[in-house]
């Protein structure tokens, strides 16, 4: 499979989460409405042994989520940081690629050290934070009856995040180009950037211009290497007979379903899943990860993503 990077500019606000299942989903809609259900159904003929195309999350330009490794017991001195540390979900990229082949939670909690210029952690320092790229806010809306189609239940929320101009989210993705070309897949996420992404894309949430780099700079981690053993997920993905267990967090999700279906038969079952950031020993050597369930959703034919891809790395000793 080729490996490609995905940048995504946002133009409005978001609000729900780039999950690397959300956006399958997305772009299988997308393909849907441009080429026609005959062409996706071409390309979910076989999803279930041979995805045509594999998404990671989606995560702020220059970030990767912190990997869940075996805890490192930091020095004393440093534990007025340990909650805090505990707390940061994402890390510079450069952390992970330069500690590759011996990736630990101490080589990590270095990195992190060395970004907040602490030098002498018993003089407290007063650091000028940085402007932030992005804001969050609650919306209040009205609850509505649609049977009646009026308000009954009062107000209810929901969470807005706001961007800088031109903020920028990375997707990396692999794709099978026997079965899809690179054409295809600018103009499928041209379309979602158009039309919106996510909850209330109707009242234009979730707008974005989108690039696709073929050539970029990380892509060697995301190559085969069978001297980095362990597997770091950068996918929301189900569980696979390829990989241990190492370290991680599984959650329940409860996914709806989209396009035409959206409106009929809103729900899929819940299903339980790994968070990207997990890590796995690797048992079988393979270019993803995790499967496509076909029951999550009550009809034949429809399919759940669970499928992963990340990078492949050594823990050391």
């Amino acid at each position: 499979m080729e490996s490609i990077k995905i940048i995504l500019k946002l133009k409005s606000p978001v609000i729900t989460p780039f999950l690397s299942d959300t956006i399958f989903g997305h772009f299988a809609w997308g393909v849907a409405f441009l080429k026609g259900e005959d062409e996706l159904k071409k390309l979910l003929s076989n999803f279930e042994s041979s995805p045509f195309i594999v998404f990671s999350d989606g995560f702020e330009r220059g970030k990767l989520p912190k990997p869940y490794l075996e805890p490192y017991l930091m020095p004393v001195e440093y534990m007025d940081l340990n909650k805090k540390y505990k707390k940061t979900a994402f890390i510079n990229k450069e952390w992970i690629f330069e500690n590759i082949d011996n990736l630990t939670d101490e080589k990590i909690f270095e990195c992190y050290i060395k970004d907040k210029r602490i030098d002498n952690p018993c003089i407290e320092k007063v650091e000028k934070k940085p402007p932030k790229d992005k804001e969050s806010m609650l919306e209040l809306k009205n609850s509505i009856d649609r049977l009646i189609n009026k308000t009954t239940q009062g107000l209810y929320s929901i969470k807005l995040t706001f961007y800088k101009k031109d903020f920028e989210i990375e997707i990396y993705a692999k794709y099978d180009k026997e079965k899809i070309d690179l054409k295809t897949i600018k103009e499928v996420f041209d379309f979602i950037g158009k039309r919106g992404y996510g909850k209330d894309k109707s009242t234009g949430k979730g707008k974005f211009e989108c690039e696709i780099i073929e050539d970029f700079e990380e892509k060697s981690f995301f190559e085969i290497d069978e001297k980095r053993n362990f597997f770091l997920s950068l996918s929301t993905i189900f569980r696979c007979d390829d990989l241990v267990f190492s370290y991680g967090k599984k959650f329940t999700k409860f996914p709806k379903t989209g396009g035409s279906l959206a409106y009929s038969r809103p729900f899929k079952n819940p299903i339980i899943m790994y968070k990207s950031g997990s890590t796995f020993l690797i048992k079988n050597f393979k270019e993803y990860y995790g499967s496509a369930k076909d029951n999550v959703f009550n009809e034949d034919g429809y399919y759940h993503s669970g499928y992963g891809i990340g990078i492949y790395f050594g823990a050391g000793a």
